[in-house]
């Protein structure tokens, strides 16, 4: 610690992540560097529980739904991505000689990728839930599973005391079996368990519960033949979507950032600086081949899956490192003799390169992606497709959750519209409900130009791409001039950058929770809708700028709080039991007798406005009463009179 906080304030100064200051670390204090640290069997074990732990906050962030709508990433992406990869390496290995089992090790270990760093850079970016980032997860939980079968296939091949080929069938069957009955159990027994705690109210049986929860069923899932991270992330995700989530999370993250830096640290502490100076031309050349085969390896999910190549090659680069778990099948191969000391070496000295080379590629994997996407011209399958015929249409980019409901009210204004998306079965599920749909990337020029780009009325970007939304607002903005932009983000400190690239309307997920709440709040305080309304639409036209500057609306908002004092309104619910019931409104005097007026009767669903004095009250109906405070006390004691 002593030697990482240091390096790790220099790292955040001139902007680098601070996974670099961590292995940096390790190299320095490690057995290759000044020795500070020797007892690597300890902080292997710290580091094991940092793994656990971050992975037991990332299955917390996420939820079961929402692992449940990228199945198609994991089973399939994921599927693709290890066979595409121990394909390839397995040809080039067995082009330069290697014997079939020391090839197939070495496609095993480059297939695999850093859960650990690749799931922490997408949690501190905010980009877990944008579409490369399910594509990244999805393939890195396909992978994790995969590390079982891995570890018997090397186990059968490494020699002596290998396993058959029935008795690798066996275990696997046990691990995949295992893995189901653990996630049924842990679904259902751990919620249960907290609900129990929380009655108790004591902060430390609670902790010590998150703990016992973590470990334990990473522990358990370890004893089946799975990895530890794995097992935390499955606890994880049992109490992802109860209402105690956001309270573990921020108990657990103190513990998880203190044990996963030390993870990193170990990374570090691997890498032999003399071996890595004598050999850098090669490591380097062995370090691009790695990354070119993984990202061509994407690329080839990414057309399967009918990903743009622009998301595809993200994915790619974000994924191009060797993983932490190869580290576990690298340490066999050694003892089971299939690697030599060189290629021990290089894989080490290779694998610990990729990974501090993460964090860099990470930060420019989209403008690489972008430049190479234009440079192939590609932008999307167009087959089939014809440029459309709209005019003064809305262009919706995504038909997801908003785009859905977007879509379902233009078409029953009779508003044209198109949807494009890169969902296939999202965009057949938009074209049953009775929309024009279209297939391709909205960030490539020609795409835009056959959607009718030039022709549109507005633009909607109905997805949470932040890389994706600022590609098409600027080729959107260069195509037409005129064209209304807009934008969904999650943020409201990206509002400014997404302006100034041409975007005319930026709605910030952020921004419309806090309106949501503040107006649930007045509502409960009985205050009018219209001057809800009001308070909304003078946030908003002053593009959320009592949000960045308060003091701008302070004496609106007191010339207002003077308002919402005077003059409040509240419904009343009329039983049958109710005196007011076979009234009408003239018999029933409540304006007379309280000085409050009853301004609409809802009945049966439908509202009926400033009722006439003859309008006669049933059972059932609401009624909508508006009065100062006092006034509204008084009636409501008038109304709560029970018929003799």
């Amino acid at each position: 610690m002593a030697v990482s906080v240091p390096i790790s304030m220099i790292m955040t100064r001139i902007g680098l992540p601070t996974i670099i200051g961590f292995l940096l670390t390790g190299v320095i204090i490690g057995p290759y560097g000044f020795r500070l640290v020797t007892e690597l069997n300890t902080v292997d074990t710290l580091a094991q529980i940092g793994i656990v732990l971050l992975l037991f906050t990332i299955g917390l962030e996420f939820s079961i739904s929402r692992m449940l709508s990228i199945r198609r990433e994991g089973i399939l992406g994921g599927g693709f991505q290890v066979l595409f990869t121990i394909l390839i390496v397995l040809a080039l290995s067995l082009g330069m000689g290697f014997p079939i089992s020391v090839a197939l090790l070495l496609g095993f270990i480059i297939s695999l990728s850093s859960t650990a760093i690749v799931l922490k850079l997408l949690t501190d970016k905010g980009e877990v839930n944008s579409p490369h980032g399910n594509l990244s997860v999805g393939v890195l939980i396909f992978q994790d599973l995969c590390v079982v079968l891995m570890v018997m296939v090397i186990q059968n091949i490494g020699g002596n005391g290998g396993m058959s080929n029935m008795e690798i069938a066996k275990g696997l069957g046990v691990s995949l079996v295992a893995f189901i009955l653990i996630v049924v159990a842990v679904t259902y027994i751990i919620p249960r368990i907290f609900n129990q705690v929380v009655r108790l109210r004591n902060r430390e049986v609670f902790i010590l519960t998150i703990v016992l929860v973590c470990l334990g069923t990473a522990w358990v899932t370890s004893i089946f033949g799975l990895s530890l991270a794995l097992g935390a992330f499955i606890a994880g995700l049992a109490i992802s979507e109860s209402e105690y989530s956001n309270q573990i999370v921020a108990e657990v993250i103190p513990f998880r950032d203190t044990f996963s830096s030390l993870f990193f640290i170990s990374i570090g502490m691997l890498l032999d600086l003399q071996y890595f100076l004598h050999n850098m031309p090669v490591l380097f050349v062995i370090v691009a081949a790695i990354i070119g085969i993984k990202v061509l390896a994407l690329i080839g999910v990414g057309q399967i899956l009918r990903y743009p190549l622009r998301l595809s090659i993200v994915a790619g680069l974000n994924l191009a490192q060797i993983g932490e778990f190869s580290f576990i099948l690298i340490k066999m191969g050694q003892e089971y003799s299939l690697l030599n000391q060189e290629i021990y070496q290089t894989l080490l000295a290779a694998s610990v390169i990729t990974m501090v080379l993460t964090p860099f590629i990470y930060q420019r994997s989209s403008r690489i992606a972008i430049g190479v996407g234009h440079l192939m011209g590609k932008g999307g399958n167009k087959e089939g497709h014809h440029k459309t015929n709209l005019t003064n249409h809305v262009i919706i980019v995504g038909f997801g959750l908003n785009g859905r409901n977007l879509a379902r009210v233009l078409k029953e204004t009779g508003i044209p519209h198109l949807i494009i998306d890169m969902n296939v079965d999202r965009l057949r599920q938009a074209k049953n409900e009775g929309h024009k749909t279209y297939f391709g990337d909205a960030g490539h020029p020609e795409i835009l130009k056959k959607i009718g780009i030039e022709t549109a009325k507005m633009l909607v970007m109905a997805i949470s791409d932040p890389i994706s939304t600022r590609m098409v607002i600027k080729s959107v903005r260069e195509l037409n001039s005129t064209i209304s932009i807009l934008v969904r983000t999650r943020y409201i400190r990206e509002v400014e950058e997404l302006y100034r690239l041409g975007a005319n309307q930026v709605i910030p997920e952020e921004f419309e929770t806090s309106v949501e709440i503040f107006s649930r709040v007045l509502r409960d305080y009985r205050i009018p809708g219209n001057i809800i309304q009001n308070q909304i639409d003078l946030i908003r036209q002053e593009g959320y700028a009592m949000l960045r500057n308060p003091s701008l609306t302070g004496e609106r908002l007191a010339r207002l709080s003077t308002i919402l004092e005077k003059t409040t309104m509240d419904t009343f619910f009329v039983d049958e039991a109710c005196s007011t019931a076979t009234k009408t409104i003239s018999e029933l005097g409540l304006r007379k007798k309280s000085g409050a007026t009853i301004i609409a009767i809802v009945r049966k669903g439908e509202a009926k406005t400033n009722p006439p004095a003859d309008y006669r009250i049933e059972a059932g109906d609401i009624l909508v009463v508006l009065g100062s405070h006092a006034q509204l006390n008084r009636a409501f004691e008038i109304l709560n009179e029970k018929a003799v």
